[in-house]
C-alpha cells in the first residue's frame, strides 16, 4: 500500500480510539431527495440504463446534471465525464451452434437453455474444433498451496470448470480473502486465457455461483461488454447447466457428479475428456464509448484538500433486452445512484477538509470496466486518494442492527467502520463465508486492487443482517431479492421501507466524515 494511504490509516486508527461523537445536528441526508432520486433512475424512462443503450446515455445525462446544480467541479477538465472505450459483442444466436461428439454419441446443447457462451473477444467469427479437458475448479494458488492443473499443458483445450473454489473440506475462506477470488468466474475465464487454452465452460449450479441459471441466460443472451483491444482471439466462454455436464460427461464415459466430488481435494489431477468441441460462433461487433461521471467538492484545508475520499456507485444496469423487456435495475444499482447523489446533496452544504469526488462508473454488470478504467487512469492520484466507499445494492427490506463490510482489512479503516457504526446506532457483522465472491463483485475491488482503501459497506447480497421487529419476514423478504436480481422485475416499490436504506446512506455519510476530516 502507498506510504501516504498507510499514513492516514494510522492517523485514523488514532482518530478511532477517541469518544465516538455523533453525526452533526442537522447534516441528515434528505430521505425524500433520494427516493426521488431512486423513482426516476428505476423508472421505464431510463429503459434499465443500458451500456451502450439509450438508457444508459440518459442516465449519464442525468447524473452530470445533478452535479452540476450542487455546483460541483468537473473532475475531468471541464467535463463530468471520464471516457471509457468499449468493445461490445452479441452473439447471433441463429447463426451459432456448438456440438459435442464422444466415443458414446453426440450431444448439440440448446442455447439459452442448456448453455450460453459469446467470443472471447471482440471478432465475428470463431471456429470452434477443440477436445475437452475436465481441469475441477482450475484454480492455481498464488502462494503454492493449490494446482489443480497439476502441470497439464492445457493449450488447444477447451477447459470444462466448476464455479466457487470447493463444495467441501476444510472451511470456507471469510469475505475478502483470495481464495474467493481464486473461485471466481472472471478468474477462471483469465486463466485460461493465460494457459493459452481454446477457451472455457463453466458449470453451473445455483450454489456455488450464488444466483440461478435465468440470471447467467439473461446476462450472456444480450450484447456483452470488455475494454478496446482486450480478449483472447478464436476463443469461447461459456456456462452450461449442470443437467447438460451429465450428459455431456456421460459422452465420455465418465460420471459428472464423482469427477467434480474429487475436485474438491488437493490431489485432483485434470482428466482429459475423449470429446470434441466443434461449431461457430458469430457475432456482431461494435465499438463504442461510454463514461464514467464524476464530481468533485473541494475540501476546506489546504493541505488535507490534496487527498480525497471518493463515494461510487455504478450507475449501469442490463437495459433492454432482445424481447424487449426492460430490465430497470431498482436495487441493482439505482439504489446507490440515489445515496450518492443524496450524499452528495448533503455534504456540498457542509463540505470536508479532505476533497470529496462523487463517481458514477459504467459497466460495472460487464465485469467493473468502468472502474478498472478509472484506476488505470485516475482523475485523482491514487496515492492521495484515502477512501473508497462504494454503494451497491442497497436494503429496502428495512431496519438492521448491523451493517456488513466487503473490501478492505486494514485495522486502521475498520476501527474507524466501528466509530462510524456506533455513531449511527449500528454494529459490525462479523465476518463469514463468502462461497460465491461477493467481496470481488462490486466496483470497490478494483481500487483495493489498486491499493486504495475500499469498503462496498452494506451490500445487499451479504445476508443474514440482524433485522428489527419480525426477523423471519425480513430475512425472506431479503431472500426474495435473489429472484428479481438481475432480472425485468427489479423495479422500484414506492411502498418500499427505506429505513434501513438511509442506516446505511448515514453510516457512509460518517464514515466518509471521519476519513475526510482525520489529520495523518
Amino acid at each position: 500500500m502507498r506510504p501516504v494511504i498507510c499514513a492516514v490509516l494510522a492517523g485514523l486508527f488514532l482518530m478511532a480510539q477517541v469518544p465516538k461523537q455523533g453525526p452533526k445536528e442537522g447534516a441528515g441526508v434528505d430521505e425524500s431527495a433520494l427516493r426521488a432520486h431512486l423513482a426516476f433512475l428505476a423508472d421505464e424512462v431510463m429503459e434499465g440504463r443500458g451500456t451502450g443503450q439509450r438508457g444508459g446515455e440518459l442516465a449519464v445525462r442525468y447524473l452530470e446534471t445533478q452535479l452540476q446544480v450542487l455546483g460541483l467541479i468537473p473532475a475531468q477538465g471541464a467535463s463530468y465525464r471520464q471516457s471509457v472505450k468499449l468493445a461490445g459483442v452479441r452473439l447471433d444466436a441463429a447463426a451459432s451452434g456448438l456440438r459435442f461428439e464422444g466415443p458414446k454419441g453426440a450431444l448439440a446443447p440448446s442455447l439459452g437453455s442448456d448453455l450460453v457462451m459469446g467470443a472471447a473477444s471482440a471478432e465475428n467469427a470463431t471456429a470452434v474444433d477443440a477436445p475437452l479437458v475436465f481441469v475441477g475448479h482450475g484454480i492455481t494458488a498464488k502462494d503454492g498451496s493449490r494446482d489443480d492443473f497439476k502441470g497439464m499443458d492445457v493449450r488447444g483445450r477447451i477447459l470444462v470448470m466448476l464455479v466457487g473454489d470447493r463444495h467441501s473440506g476444510p472451511p470456507m475462506p471469510l469475505c475478502c480473502e483470495a481464495e474467493n477470488l481464486d473461485g471466481r468466474w472472471t478468474t477462471k475465464f483469465e486463466e485460461a486465457r493465460r494457459r493459452g487454452a481454446a477457451g472455457a465452460l463453466l458449470v453451473h449450479t445455483d450454489a456455488s455461483a450464488g444466483y440461478g441459471w435465468p440470471v447467467v441466460r439473461n446476462g450472456w443472451t444480450q450484447e456483452r461488454f470488455q475494454r478496446e483491444g482486450a480478449g483472447q482471439a478464436g476463443a469461447v466462454q461459456g456456462w452450461i447447466t449442470e443437467a447438460t455436464a451429465n450428459r455431456l460427461f456421460a459422452l465420455a464415459g465418465q460420471d459428472f457428479r464423482s469427477l467434480a466430488a474429487g475436485a474438491d481435494t488437493l490431489s485432483f489431477r485434470p482428466v482429459a475428456l475423449p470429446i470434441q468441441a466443434r461449431g461457430r460462433l458469430s457475432s456482431l461487433v461494435r465499438t463504442l464509448e461510454q463514461w464514467n461521471v464524476a464530481g468533485i467538492l473541494p475540501g476546506t484545508d489546504p493541505e488535507l484538500k490534496r487527498e480525497l475520499v471518493i463515494y461510487s456507485a455504478h450507475w449501469d444496469h442490463f437495459g433492454k433486452g432482445p424481447d424487449g423487456a426492460i430490465y430497470a435495475g431498482a436495487v441493482d444499482n439505482a439504489s446507490g445512484c440515489a445515496a450518492v447523489l443524496a450524499l452528495a446533496q448533503t455534504l456540498a452544504r457542509q463540505p470536508l477538509k479532505r476533497s470529496v469526488m462523487f463517481l458514477f462508473p459504467c459497466a460495472e454488470e460487464q465485469g467493473l470496466l468502468g472502474t478498472s478504467a478509472y484506476v488505470a487512469a485516475p482523475l485523482w492520484p491514487l496515492e492521495r486518494t484515502v477512501l473508497d466507499i462504494n454503494l451497491e445494492s442497497l436494503n429496502v427490506v428495512g431496519p438492521t442492527r448491523d451493517i456488513g463490510l466487503l473490501g478492505s482489512k486494514e485495522p486502521g479503516l475498520r476501527a474507524l467502520c466501528a466509530q462510524a457504526a456506533a455513531a449511527t446506532g449500528l454494529i459490525l457483522s462479523p465476518a463469514k463465508a463468502d462461497p460465491a465472491g461477493l467481496c470481488f463483485r462490486s466496483d470497490h475491488f478494483p481500487f483495493m486492487r489498486a491499493g486504495v482503501p475500499a469498503l462496498s459497506p452494506g451490500f445487499s447480497l451479504d445476508g443474514g443482517w440482524d433485522y428489527l421487529g419480525d426477523k423471519a419476514a425480513a430475512q425472506a423478504k431479503a431472500s426474495d431479492f435473489l429472484n428479481h436480481y438481475h432480472r425485468p422485475s427489479d423495479r422500484y416499490d414506492p411502498a418500499w421501507n427505506l429505513a434501513g436504506l438511509m442506516q446505511q446512506v448515514h453510516f457512509a455519510l460518517e464514515l466518509g466524515r471521519l476519513a475526510g476530516t482525520a489529520h495523518r
